[in-house]
């Protein structure tokens, strides 16, 4: 015995699965928008290998395996047999490149315990020559990267502060700024376009 549903949106009639089936969907696409762009294409590869080769990978699957891998690259450590280790982006892109280069022979996978073993891998290398890095820095009376006063950020200038700035040289005399830019203000992006060589000509 079925249960329908309507949407109702769109006024489409459907098992209750198909619209519990899209809700997981949506919620599975939410999780991987969280996860870091660097790490989206290895991801969606990564997923692959939990794949029956018979059949679609599971909506409810694939939201339980994208919000657990979510999290926990977002804490930015890897737990495993007792030992926490950080575990920035970079290992994480490290650890899925090896995996997928080289995936294990038994497939498909039921969770992520093989990807975590190879962060866990990678952050202790990652670790280890950090700690061999700071005890050579220690013995060579370097200071500590730690007490390094961290540099002040840059603020990013508006567009009138670029456009003062270019007034204010052209003023004294040590830039060029033409009538254009300094009256009119800066070209639109079509007007940039438009400007741009195409390939026939970059090419000559």
């Amino acid at each position: 015995m079925t249960i329908r549903g309507i949407c109702p949106e769109c006024g489409m009639n459907a098992d209750l699965a198909a619209f519990v089936a899209q809700g997981e969907n949506n919620q599975a696409l939410a999780a991987a928008l969280e996860i870091p762009s660097t790490l989206g294409p290895r991801v969606i590869r990564y997923l692959g290998l939990f794949r029956p080769p018979s059949r679609a990978l599971a909506a409810s699957k694939a939201l339980r395996l994208l919000t657990e891998l979510r999290d926990t690259i977002a804490s930015g450590r890897i737990d495993r047999k007792g030992v926490s280790r950080p575990a920035p982006v970079s290992v994480w892109a490290a650890a899925l490149d090896q995996l997928l280069e080289r995936p294990p022979s038994k497939l498909p996978l039921t969770g992520h315990g093989y990807l975590f073993e190879i962060v866990a891998g990678i952050a202790d290398k990652v670790d280890a020559e950090q700690e061999r890095q700071r005890e050579t820095a220690a013995r060579s009376g370097a200071k500590p990267a730690a007490n390094v006063t961290p540099t002040t950020a840059v603020r990013e200038r508006s567009t009138d502060e670029v456009l003062a700035e270019h007034r204010r040289l052209a003023a004294s005399g040590n830039a060029r700024v033409s009538a254009s830019t300094t009256q009119a203000g800066p070209k639109s992006l079509g007007e940039l376009l438009r400007q741009a060589p195409n390939p026939e000509e970059r090419e000559s």
